[in-house]
């Protein structure tokens, strides 16, 4: 009779915890994580998974349901999308998590069922470890649509990166220097032309019947090969600068 009893008894856990997986509308996968070790990032994510599963409405579909159809390595939104599908659930959440040069940064992206593109957000905390905990949390609330409890918002404490380094991670500040040098070159190139056609222009301009055509003309051919040699290197300058942010991702990233 006890054994029947303890069978019946595993029976209706494994129902009921296939019933919450079956009803789950949002799924989070474990962060991808660099710059810390595999239990400090798998620490970090519960800490986080914890506030999500308290903000959300929904019931959340248990991480390790979701490794199993969704590989967190991948958060394009084709991938994404292909994870909402196959887990069949509302909302997916995933995300990366980095330290180095002693800054936490958090990327997540939640895709809705509802929407064709994802939405993002990120974080990114220079501090105590314990300070960046409260940060995570708080991004919970904040992926879930709402308020984070004075709980979290009470404890905060100041992020210590300085002005300039806030202005140096800015995307937009990057852009706005590369464009600023892709610039200057471009109008260099411009007037550096203008003035190697003038010059060139002149020198051709000479009369060759006057005695001192050739010194005129060797002047004005000098000054106008000056001239376009210093185009060439501004325009070389300008395409190097926007091949640059190009390649450190600068008009591909987003805050």
């Amino acid at each position: 009779m006890k054994r029947l009893l303890s069978i019946m008894l595993i029976g209706f856990v494994f129902c009921q915890e296939g019933e919450s997986q079956a009803s789950a509308q949002v799924a989070s996968a474990q962060f991808v994580g660099s710059g810390l070790s595999a239990l400090e990032i798998q620490t970090l994510y519960n800490r986080f998974y914890d506030e999500l599963t308290k903000a959300s409405d929904s019931p959340l579909m248990g991480t390790e349901a979701v490794n199993e159809k969704y590989d967190g390595d991948c958060i394009t939104p084709e991938c994404l999308q292909a994870g909402l599908d196959a887990l069949a659930v509302q909302q997916l959440i995933a995300g990366t998590l980095k330290f180095s040069k002693n800054k936490y940064r958090v990327k997540v992206q939640k895709l809705d069922a509802s929407k064709s593109k994802p939405k993002k957000y990120s974080i990114r905390y220079k501090g105590e470890p314990d300070g960046f905990i409260t940060e995570l949390e708080i991004l919970a609330w904040e992926i879930m649509g709402k308020d984070a409890p004075e709980r979290l918002t009470g404890k905060r404490k100041p992020n210590q990166e300085t002005f300039m380094e806030k202005i140096a991670e800015n995307p937009w500040a990057k852009r706005g220097l590369v464009l600023a040098l892709a610039g200057a070159g471009a109008g260099s190139y411009l007037s550096n032309t203008a003035a190697y056609n003038k010059s060139k222009d002149a020198a051709n301009a000479q009369d060759k019947s006057w005695s001192g055509y050739q010194s005129a003309y060797d002047a004005h051919m000098d000054s106008a090969n000056k001239s376009k040699s210093e185009a060439t290197l501004s325009l070389v300058t300008a395409l190097a600068a926007v091949g640059y942010g190009y390649y450190i991702g600068v008009f591909s990233e987003e805050e």
